[in-house]
């Protein structure tokens, strides 16, 4: 990968399985939250289990990134590129980082974004931990 925030590491199971465990937990956390009407948090806690996934699906490929930009051009060059993710993936990442950016100070957000962001990380979990089974 032709990125000196990208790099690469060992394929560690363990690894992945901490990652996915992880977002598994903050998107549940997220559920909660946004049953008991905190959006900010469902937003916020959504956006990091994606952030979590895509860690690990970098780790199922030996790689990983230093930063949230990078974290993103990797996920888009090995697996939206190579059509195993949609490119909305990505939008709805980004969508989530913007929500919980701009938001922020506003506390304004729409409950309908909410539910397509969880849905959204709902959908890539459940893909990540079925393609770990084969790492």
């Amino acid at each position: 990968m032709k990125s000196g925030n990208v790099g690469r590491v060992p394929i560690d199971p363990a690894t992945i399985a901490a990652e996915l465990r992880e977002a598994e937990n903050d998107l549940e956390v997220a559920g909660k939250s946004f049953k008991d009407d905190i959006d900010k948090w469902a937003v916020k806690q959504s956006h990091r289990a994606m952030l979590h996934v895509f860690r690990a699906l970098l780790c199922m490929k030996g790689y990983e990134a230093k930063g949230v930009d990078c974290l993103k051009y990797a996920m888009d060059e090995l697996y939206v590129k190579e059509k195993v993710f949609a490119s909305s993936i990505l939008e709805d990442f980004e969508y989530g980082r913007e929500i919980a950016k701009g938001n922020d100070c506003l506390c304004v957000y729409d409950r309908n974004d909410i539910e397509e962001l969880l849905a959204s990380a709902r959908v890539l979990i459940e893909k990540a931990t079925e393609m770990a089974k084969e790492v």
